[in-house]
């Protein structure tokens, strides 16, 4: 892993205040202010399916999604921890887990169902013979971690500092990481709270309704966000 991108991990997830936008990535220290900057994130415009990609043409994570019709992004490695939360400014939910966990196994059922409720919703196609298509845009996006994928080990133990499991992290892309918490099968409802939180303060601090919202950008009145 290069150096700029531990070092962006590390404020993250140790009570810095990021920035993180598709064109660069800053972090503003916790103590003294300072900013780290480090090379550009890969644009997330090039939406490029990956059966057809040309070596080295990054696909965002939402496009992976979409060709397999799934709501929770697999993180294999540190760099697409950066690509998930840096895509766009929905809240992103992260589960961390271990392959052994039982816990792990019961906490994923529900896990996955609140996933379904809040992420994207696709067009079906049951003879997949087209594309899927995003008929309607979640609110949340959902993504897991293995900790015992070799690739994840050092990330999880020294730069997320999850050791116990399942593990759940809160992160937006501008505000960096919100919120993380330990959060057993039985305490599942203090994810679920939790979200509906978060959600519930965005709608607070926007102060117009979606449906305002879509009819005053059709009407070409206010510029596309």
């Amino acid at each position: 892993m290069n150096t700029c991108l531990w070092l962006l991990l590390c404020s993250i997830t140790r009570g810095a205040t990021p920035f993180i936008t598709s064109s660069s990535v800053a972090t503003r220290g916790a103590d003294d202010g300072r900013s780290i900057r480090s090379p550009p994130i890969r644009q997330t415009q090039l939406f490029v399916s990956s059966t057809t990609s040309t070596p080295n043409v990054w696909v965002p994570p939402s496009q992976r999604l979409l060709e397999t019709r799934s709501t929770i992004f697999k993180i294999q490695q540190p760099e697409e921890l950066l690509d998930f939360i840096s895509e766009d400014d929905r809240l992103c939910v992260i589960k961390v887990y271990a392959s052994w966990c039982q816990a792990c196994k019961k906490f994923d059922l529900r896990y996955r169902k609140l996933a379904s409720k809040y992420s994207d919703k696709y067009t079906t196609n049951t003879k997949g013979t087209t594309p899927a298509e995003i008929k309607q845009q979640g609110k949340i996006r959902f993504a897991e971690l293995q900790y015992d994928n070799p690739q994840n080990e050092d990330l999880c133990d020294s730069v997320l500092g999850t050791t116990s499991f399942p593990y759940i992290l809160i992160y937006k892309r501008q505000e960096g990481k919100i919120r993380g918490f330990h959060c057993t099968p039985a305490k599942f409802q203090l994810l679920v709270n939790t979200v509906e939180e978060l959600l519930a303060d965005e709608q607070e601090d926007y102060g117009v309704d979606d449906s305002l919202q879509k009819q005053v950008i059709d009407l070409g009145l206010a510029d596309r966000r």
